[in-house]
């Protein structure tokens, strides 16, 4: 049997998706001791890992999960994805906790946080909408801040009191990290690049 990887290429081609891919490295701040990372560390917030800029290119979606499943390999969480990735696309050379960033999808989020304490939006926000807190008996509405690359919150304007607990609003893209690189020796088919199949879980249960 003869695969053709330029037909596989062409049809995910056509059905794939836009991505922002980001190469994940471990941050040096990890202890040789105990493996784990410095919690208050600036370049990685304690995840041990850090990433590097953004880059463009086109996965499938196979399947995204909407409940908890159970493998041979381990435990599929709600919202966890199977990416395959074509062996012409710069995500070809991904592997784990890669970061995937879903240009054609996107959701609504509300959270309450306390401003100076646990202030950081995890995942890639596209848009802030409302920020507000109570005073008093009275809702005070506050001004729109601008999310860092961190997810660290900046405003000019309308910024909670310090320690005050508020609320956020928003939408933000889909985003995964690659959790396992299936096994499979399909990509490296009688010397064919074939595509490769990744294990994709939102970034939200990074760390988790």
């Amino acid at each position: 049997m003869q695969l053709s990887p330029g037909a596989f290429n062409a049809f995910l081609g056509g059905v794939g998706q836009d991505f922002q891919w980001r190469r994940a490295a471990a941050c040096p701040c990890i202890s040789p001791a105990s493996g784990a990372a410095t919690p208050n560390c600036p370049f990685c917030s304690g995840k041990g890992v850090t990433w590097a800029a953004e880059v463009p290119g086109k996965a499938a979606m196979q399947q995204q999960s909407p409940r908890k499943q159970f493998a041979m390999f381990g435990v599929f969480e709600p919202g966890d994805a199977t990416l395959t990735i074509p062996s012409n696309s710069v995500l070809y050379g991904a592997g784990q906790f890669d970061r995937f960033r879903a240009l054609n999808s996107t959701n609504p989020f509300s959270s309450s946080m306390i401003r100076g304490d646990n202030d950081k939006l995890l995942g890639s926000i596209q848009s802030i909408s409302r920020v507000f807190w109570i005073a008093g008996s009275a809702i005070v509405e506050g001004g729109i801040p601008t999310v860092g690359a961190d997810g660290a919150l900046t405003w000019t304007t309308g910024e909670p009191p310090a320690g005050a607990a508020y609320s956020i609003s928003g939408i933000k893209y889909d985003e995964f990290f690659v959790y396992l690189s299936l096994p499979s020796d399909r990509n490296a088919h009688a010397g064919a690049a074939l595509p490769r199949k990744l294990l994709a879980r939102k970034f939200d249960l990074f760390g988790r």
